[in-house]
């Protein structure tokens, strides 16, 4: 493949600034990766080479101008006789940043701690996070609620400190990784070279072997206890919410940070009750004497109870609407409402008195075209 202007492989103008050119050699990395490209592999591993090469230039300051004076001449010898490898790519920080945008990316390299194993840096062993599910109340939604729950978790031992090594003893270098917590592995890709830099498996990225075990803690650094953490569960919470406490999880080793605890909250089912955002809805019926004349009913909230005026001549399914008796707003201030769908519930039988009622009142039923009986609320014609 003849190569093209570093400029037009990345599709940007001579004038492009430092945040131009990492813009467009992100996007077109992404685009043309081989593990992601849709195009034959060894055209992809080509593609995404000279865009690679076209950003070590032009993202260096002195290679740009040695190029902008005196073309590929200017720049060839950088990347020496067999031209350019991944080992040559110095900007592995803004490398980093495009592997860690995407998990392909991570896994490819394989990532440990960070984008691109945490290259010249030890990855930071973070202590694991911790989940728990927790069973409220419908009225926790509503009031918010502060439980308390006992989580489980691990801390560096008080004796070595979390080195996992009897006090005052030494750790010695890890041999396999020299230190440095991290084992390099260089794998050749048609014309590509791949570095993917992971844990070392001896010494678990700690870079030093504990040369005699802390009795206290057995040389894990750690020790499980059992601590109580009251939560704040704040008002219009969605049933299977999840709440994040940052550092309340497993204890790191060695200092680093602990993990997180996570919270579902599952608030319980009411029969009365159905939720659509911060409005709910409940169904009530009421007798025909209360639909017709006019009554008044308690009906459920999510509280307590209230009471629903029903004016005469309320028509079956029709809704009423309590103001302020919903759930909580998030975000904003307020609360929805709750409203009510009435059914009216009309006698399958009558007795004698009543139909003499029924008929002084609407007159006798009339037959409807298709040969039923329409309802008895229907007067008679005259």
């Amino acid at each position: 493949m003849a190569k093209r202007d570093y400029y037009e492989v990345l599709g940007i103008p001579k004038t492009a600034t430092p945040d131009e050119v990492k813009s467009a050699y992100r996007r077109l990395a992404r685009q043309h990766h081989p593990d992601v490209s849709k195009d034959n592999k060894k055209v992809a591993e080509e593609k995404f080479k000279e865009i690679s090469e076209a950003y070590e230039v032009l993202a260096d300051d002195e290679k740009r101008r040695r190029y902008d004076q005196m073309g590929f001449p200017g720049v060839e010898s950088d990347f020496g006789p067999g031209g350019f490898t991944w080992q040559n790519f110095t900007h592995v920080g803004d490398l980093e940043d495009l592997i860690g945008s995407s998990p392909i990316f991570r896994q490819f390299f394989g990532g440990m701690g960070g984008p691109f194993g945490g290259v010249g840096r030890r990855a930071e062993r973070r202590g694991q996070d911790v989940e728990l599910t927790l069973r409220l109340p419908l009225t926790a939604a509503v009031t918010g609620a502060h439980p308390t729950v006992e989580v489980p978790r691990t801390s560096p031992c008080v004796d070595c400190h979390g080195t996992g090594a009897r006090n005052g003893t030494a750790l010695e270098i890890c041999p396999e990784c020299g230190g440095q917590g991290q084992v390099r592995h260089v794998q050749n890709r048609g014309f590509a070279q791949f570095i993917s830099i992971g844990e070392c498996p001896r010494c678990r990225g700690t870079g030093r072997q504990i040369l005699e075990k802390c009795p206290t803690c057995g040389g894990a650094g750690l020790t499980r206890s059992t601590v109580k953490i009251e939560l704040n569960v704040p008002p219009g919470i969605e049933d299977g919410a999840v709440l994040r406490v940052p550092g309340h999880g497993m204890g790191g080793r060695s200092g680093s940070r602990s993990g997180d605890l996570y919270v579902q909250v599952l608030l319980e089912a009411s029969p009365h009750l159905r939720r659509e955002g911060p409005d709910a809805f409940s169904e009530a019926t009421v007798p025909l004497a209360t639909a017709l004349l006019g009554g008044e009913i308690t009906i459920p909230t999510i509280e307590a109870h209230a009471s629903l005026k029903i004016p005469a001549g309320t028509q079956p399914e029709t809704q009423f609407r309590l103001r302020g008796k919903g759930f909580p707003r998030l975000p904003g201030s307020g609360r929805g409402d709750l409203i009510v769908t009435v059914h009216v519930e009309v006698p399958r039988s009558l007795g004698s008195r009543e139909r003499e009622l029924v008929r002084e009142a609407f007159g006798p039923p009339v037959a409807a075209p298709s040969g039923r009986r329409d309802s008895i609320f229907r007067r008679r014609s005259t």
